[in-house]
């Protein structure tokens, strides 16, 4: 035992001595805290803003805004629990995109929304925007389940992005996370419990340690490149055909997930979207899907399936909204002008195109039903 302990316990104090010499370091150079205390932990979504909150992002998304959040840990202003009479009430859902931390509120697209359809309609329209950093439909189905669903809107808008939700939703079932498909909103397993606490530990280490903060990122970034490749590789579709204008031995372009319509993780979101079309029909609200590409995606020489999900949209009686017959005649350089140095999140100008483009289906769906009708 002897022979063995005595290794261990050197490699454990090495370990020990270089964390401790790199937190020193990283404390040293000003290493920048992200995300460190916007995140709080929920048994059954994961990672949810905390709320009450007044945090600047330490250049996250290259801002220092100041990050608010309400009683409810929605990146917003704060709402009644009740609908205020003559108000029509809207739960937004969507990931990172939607929530916007870095953008200030009266530049988001749920905001300039908020304005033009109160002017249009006459009538005050509250937006209640549940992003969350890092969900997908998968998340967003619990969100609404769980917290938008209480204060009763009139109607749910799920921001689609499309950068990543198609493999997110994929990645968060194969996780075994409790699955809103199967309604899984009860009481927790002793083990689930316990990865509650290990979760919470984690975010203690993550918001009080520069070297864990470091060291987690590297894995995490790790983690997310090792999960999209699987899922490229587990896309079921024929191979991707190069443009007419590339020589014959050009090698063919790589697609996401997204691209590949009929593949198992496109299947899943198409569930996903149509169960949270019930759910909110059980709570008298009607959903829409708004659909957002990322820039990537959209000078690939291979369109994203949007005339598939139109039609299966159309199919399943969900209204739609989108901008891609807007984005089509653009240059490259316009569509870059409206993302953020990641080419993912929007610019203050992204934020009012889409919301430009998207507004005239916004209206139509907000109009009242016809008796016996169907919604726009």
């Amino acid at each position: 035992m002897r022979r063995f302990a005595i290794p261990l316990v050197l490699i454990a104090c090495s370990l020990l001595f270089f964390i401790l010499a790199m937190e020193l370091a990283l404390r040293a150079i000003d290493y920048p805290r992200r995300e460190a205390r916007i995140l709080c932990l929920d048994a059954i979504m994961g990672n949810v803003y905390c709320p009450n909150l007044s945090e600047r992002l330490d250049n996250m998304y290259d801002s220092t805004l100041l990050v608010t959040t309400n009683s409810e840990g929605m990146a917003d202003r704060e709402y009644a629990a009740g609908k205020p009479a003559g108000t029509i009430r809207i739960a937004l859902l969507g990931d990172s995109v939607t929530a916007s931390l870095y953008t200030p509120q009266a530049e988001k697209f749920k905001s300039l929304w908020e304005k033009a359809l109160s002017q249009s309609l006459g009538k005050p329209v509250e937006i209640m925007n549940f992003g969350i950093d890092g969900t997908s439909t998968w998340e967003q189905l619990q969100m609404f389940q769980l917290r938008a669903r209480q204060y009763k809107p009139d109607y749910v808008v799920l921001s689609f992005f499309w950068g990543n939700d198609v493999w997110n939703n994929s990645r968060s079932r194969d996780k075994g996370r409790p699955n809103p498909l199967k309604d899984e909103y009860g009481e927790q397993s002793w083990v689930r419990n316990l990865q509650v606490k290990h979760r919470k530990s984690i975010r203690w280490l993550w918001n009080n340690s520069a070297a864990f903060q470091f060291l987690d990122t590297l894995k995490d970034r790790a983690e997310t490149n090792m999960d999209y490749k699987r899922a490229l590789q587990s896309a079921q579709t024929g191979p991707a055909v190069a443009p007419a204008a590339a020589p014959a031995n050009a090698p063919q372009p790589q697609y996401d997930p997204s691209f590949f319509w009929d593949s198992d993780s496109w299947k899943l979101t198409r569930e996903l979207i149509i169960k949270l079309r019930d759910t909110a029909g059980q709570s008298g609200a009607h959903l829409l899907v708004f659909g957002i590409p990322m820039y990537d995606q959209l000078i690939m020489p291979k369109p994203l399936p949007y005339a598939e999900f139109r039609a299966f949209l159309r199919q399943n009686d969900i209204a739609g909204a989108d901008a891609f017959d807007k984005l089509s005649p653009l240059s490259t350089k316009q569509k870059r002008d409206l993302y953020i140095g990641d080419a993912v999140h929007l610019t203050a100008q992204g934020h009012s195109f889409f919301a430009e483009a998207s507004l005239p289906a916004l209206k139509a769906f907000l109009q009242p039903i016809p008796s016996g009708g169907k919604q726009p």
